[in-house]
């Protein structure tokens, strides 16, 4: 309590918040389990392996393990049926509730085994509420198959794979557990790995490619044309790597899966960031917020993650009307670094130089 009489002194921290990009990378895995049901959550891969005793789960916490992947675990088990899909759509309906129930946020949805066109549709919506990336596993063996099979799926957040795989163990495998791993892995990095893509890099735990695709590096070739539709691949090129990170985007014009990625992480910073501004005073936190908003596009300027950003009140926007409702509009522009997907070498063979030749001897 402050004195009745002199100088008193009162202190308020104004200063710019520094805010936090959330890099944790939980996997939500879907599946079939002898005994389990509904949500659970793990700490590690291997913490969720000493309770998971079988089915779907089982096999994809092995491919994970196989990878190497570090991040915590976030499980969705169901009973397995014979017939019907009817178990699988509610293990996936489950996660309408998994930051209710476990405090926690799947930043990638796995579903291993569960080829079907009603489930990719299911998968599709509960990632785009959680802002995740998905996989999802075509039935289909080769390029005339996968154009046919992907005509009618639209997404800009799911990696679509469709080849088998062989684990270290030996075990015939689809490939999209280690691709999600690898994406978890290449975000685990660095602070800022999210702004990296798991594409043409190395993979772990594969051992061999069961369902092998035609590559040529640099000539038109079956991966290529595969990654142009939005498949990701996996080829022998100096190991066993992935090639490809497009999107099958007719909905937001993303073209590569990383650059969804960067706008997630913003997106979910900015609401994370905002909430202690709700139902405060606009005369106390409007500047606050467009202070912390400028600091923080700032750092990502300075970590390569975007090139540039304006932030602006724009009047047409910002009436007497809504801002007397308690409405405010902030605009932000800005783009993300792009990654390299082509280098054309242009080599001309020339016949000047001969003369060269003759200096040297001098």
């Amino acid at each position: 309590m402050p004195s009745k009489y002199g100088i008193n002194v009162e202190f308020k921290n104004s200063s710019i918040k520094d805010t936090k990009i959330d890099t944790s990378t939980p996997i939500a895995i879907i599946g079939d389990e002898p005994e389990l049901r509904g949500l659970r959550v793990y700490n590690s891969v291997d913490e969720a392996l000493e309770e998971i005793k079988g089915g779907t789960l089982k096999q994809a916490l092995l491919d994970l393990q196989a990878s190497s992947c570090k991040c915590q675990i976030i499980i969705s088990a169901f009973e397995k049926q014979e017939e019907g899909i009817t178990n699988a759509l509610q293990g996936i309906k489950a996660l309408e509730k998994v930051e209710q129930e476990l405090a926690l946020k799947p930043k990638f949805i796995l579903m291993p085994e569960y080829n079907d066109t009603s489930i990719y549709g299911a998968l599709k919506q509960i990632a785009t509420r959680l802002r995740a990336v998905y996989a999802i596993e075509l039935n289909a063996k080769n390029e005339t198959e996968v154009k046919k099979e992907i005509e009618n799926i639209i997404t800009h957040r799911a990696i679509i794979t469709f080849q088998k795989v062989q684990r270290m163990d030996k075990t015939t495998r689809p490939a999209s557990a280690f691709i999600i791993a690898l994406y978890a892995n290449v975000m685990n990095s660095s602070e800022y790995g999210f702004a990296q893509t798991y594409s043409n890099r190395q993979i772990d735990g594969v051992d061999n490619i069961i369902d092998s695709v035609e590559y040529f590096y640099g000539e038109d070739c079956e991966a290529d044309r595969l990654r142009a539709m939005g498949v990701t691949c996996i080829v022998q090129d100096l190991g066993i790597r992935a090639w490809g990170r497009g999107t099958r985007d007719e909905e937001l014009g993303l073209s590569s899966l990383h650059s969804v990625i960067i706008f997630d992480r913003i997106i979910e910073t900015i609401l994370k960031s905002q909430k202690e501004a709700i139902d405060k005073s606009m005369s106390d936190y409007l500047k606050k917020v467009q202070d912390d908003l400028d600091a923080f596009y700032r750092k990502l300027v300075a970590n390569k993650v975007l090139i540039d950003f304006k932030i602006s009140l724009d009047e047409d926007l910002n009436t007497n009307e809504s801002l007397a409702e308690g409405i405010v509009y902030i605009t932000q522009k800005t783009q993300e670094v792009p990654l390299i997907s082509k280098i054309t070498n242009r080599i001309y063979r020339v016949s000047e130089y001969t003369t060269q030749l003759i200096k040297e001897l001098k």
